[in-house]
């Protein structure tokens, strides 16, 4: 009969360990899923930021310093490169980010033109194509022109 007593006992104990265990296994579950998620709204909310920011150096009137700004004269020799201008363009803090530039000049079929042009850093994307899309504009046209 003790023998049957201390089996009974032993049951409890296992299934209050068991019951424990499952508790605890579903906290732990709990937890790593509510991790999971914060950390996926977190990547959301800076891809949004991100793509916000890019589409507003795009589409906005980004300006890397406000005015008076710095002149900045850039030379544009024959057969450069969309991209190799946006670099430039950069390397001199003219533009906020090349990439935003060159998508800027692509999607709106901008004709950049070889040449010495006075840009300033408190120019907008837009006042920087104005001025190096025009001939007019240019301090020294390229040779030929």
């Amino acid at each position: 009969m003790a023998h049957r007593v201390h089996g009974g006992i032993r049951r409890r104990r296992q299934a209050g360990t068991m019951a424990a265990l499952d508790m605890l296994s579903f906290l732990l579950h709990l937890i790593l899923n509510v991790i999971f998620y914060i950390f996926v709204i977190f990547l959301v909310y800076r891809a949004s930021v991100f793509v916000y920011d890019f589409c507003y150096q795009v589409f906005g009137d980004t300006v890397v310093e406000e005015e008076p700004g710095v002149n900045v004269e850039i030379v544009i020799p024959e057969g450069t490169s969309t991209m190799e201008l946006a670099s430039k363009l950069e390397m001199n803090r003219l533009v906020v980010n090349r990439y935003s530039f060159y998508i800027k000049v692509k999607l709106m079929g901008y004709k950049i033109l070889a040449g010495t042009y006075h840009l300033n850093t408190s120019m907008t994307y837009d006042e920087i194509l104005n001025t190096i899309t025009n001939y007019a504009n240019a301090i020294e046209p390229p040779s030929g022109e």
